[in-house]
């Protein structure tokens, strides 16, 4: 066999597979659901409830759907009212760990710092802050492709324009000034990344 790992290699031995099967350990067994038994494995097929529920067509005139939309989006247009104050908590940790990590430059402080970035790239948007999550993206490729020899002052202006947009209240790509703030900044990760190799 081609280069395979060991294992691969020994799983591909009949003998072996033939003490893997599982027939000698299922005599004697039932399951309440119907299940399918083979020489290596069983398959198990419960019933989906759920599927017999889905294909039930609606009642004339019932509006229980329409009401858990609107249930829904009630409680969403409630929970982005809060969502103001989770972001600018977001932005105050980031910018906390920010100054610990170019104070002192130690695993701790770099792992706290990228965490938060690492956050705020999966929640910005979530939040209604897209560009903040670019922003964020762009300060974990920093972090994850220089680590520690990551230029202070790069760190801090993708923080610092993450808290502009936030301040701002910058929610979607209409600004064209916010745009090209995040243009800048990926030119500026541009001259610090390491260049893909070219074909």
């Amino acid at each position: 066999m081609p280069d395979q790992p060991p294992i691969l290699t020994a799983l591909s031995d009949d003998a072996v597979l033939q003490d893997l099967t599982l027939e000698p350990r299922l005599e004697g067994l039932s399951w309440d659901v119907p299940a399918e038994v083979f020489t290596d494995h069983v398959v198990l097929r419960p019933p989906n409830a759920l599927k017999e529920r889905a294909a039930q067509p609606a009642k004339r005139g019932d509006r229980s759907g329409l009401d858990a939309v609107s249930r829904a989006e009630h409680a969403m247009e409630l929970l982005s009212a809060e969502f103001d104050g989770w972001m600018a908590a977001e932005i105050e940790r980031l910018e906390a760990a920010r100054k610990a990590y170019a104070t002192q430059r130690d695993p701790a402080n770099e792992a706290a710092f990228y965490r938060s970035a690492h956050d705020l790239r999966g929640q910005a948007a979530t939040f209604g802050f897209p560009l903040v999550g670019e922003i964020a993206d762009g300060l974990c490729q920093l972090m994850e492709a220089l680590g520690p020899a990551a230029p202070q002052p790069h760190l801090d202006r993708h923080v610092e324009a993450m808290r502009a947009l936030v301040r701002e209240d910058v929610r979607g790509r209409h600004l064209p000034l916010a745009i090209e703030i995040v243009n800048s900044l990926v030119t500026l990760r541009a001259d610090v990344l390491p260049k893909p190799p070219t074909a």
